[in-house]
């Protein structure tokens, strides 16, 4: 729970940063209005479930993004599968159970370099998660929760996305994520 804290917070005090500092610099270039994204990546636990060891897992998601004009930030709404493997040791065998989350979440980012080639940007997610256990099902937990998605990355040329993202929804289901997401639209509009 640590760790899922201090991912959050790092995500506010890097937002609220750039925002201050952002405020005084020229403005933004104009970029298409609408963007797309498909993304793929690991997912990691991000806490402990009874006596489980966490392996690793995937994360993999859609998302349409609206830029508004004449500010760095967007809005949109995502959707994205993560699911995290856990092992649970009972003599003599070794059980597997996946902890997945089925997640569909408003958003809005912050870009801090927004028409660059290289875009720093920094958002969150809020939404609805329905999660539940699948595999050998030592615990079998399923339900629908809240969901919180922070998320710090990069964009390259306005097409490649690299990211880092936490899904916080329950315990046991919560993870850290790392990916890359493919981007269509979006990109710095040309002067007429």
């Amino acid at each position: 729970m640590r760790l899922i804290s201090a991912v959050a917070a790092a995500c506010f005090s890097l937002l609220a940063v750039q925002t201050a500092t952002a405020q005084d610099s020229a403005i933004p270039a104009t970029v298409q209005i609408f963007e797309g994204e498909a993304n793929f990546g690991a997912a990691l636990p991000a806490d402990k479930y009874h006596v489980a060891r966490g392996k690793g897992g995937l994360t993999m998601g859609l998302s349409m993004r609206y830029n508004i004009p004449e500010t760095r930030f967007d809005c949109g709404i995502t959707a994205d599968f993560t699911g995290v493997i856990r092992d649970f040791e009972r003599n003599p065998h070794t059980y597997q159970q996946t902890n997945r989350i089925l997640s569909l979440a408003l958003t809005g980012a912050y870009n801090f370099r927004q028409g660059k080639k290289v875009n720093p940007f920094a958002g969150i997610g809020i939404g609805v998660g329905f999660y539940d256990t699948v595999g050998d099902r030592i615990y079998d937990v399923s339900g629908t929760g809240a969901v919180f998605i922070p998320k710090v990355g990069v964009e390259l040329w306005s097409h490649l996305r690299v990211f880092a993202s936490a899904h916080i929804i329950r315990k046991g289901f919560n993870s850290i994520d790392i990916g890359l997401a493919v981007v269509i639209g979006g990109r710095k509009k040309k002067n007429p």
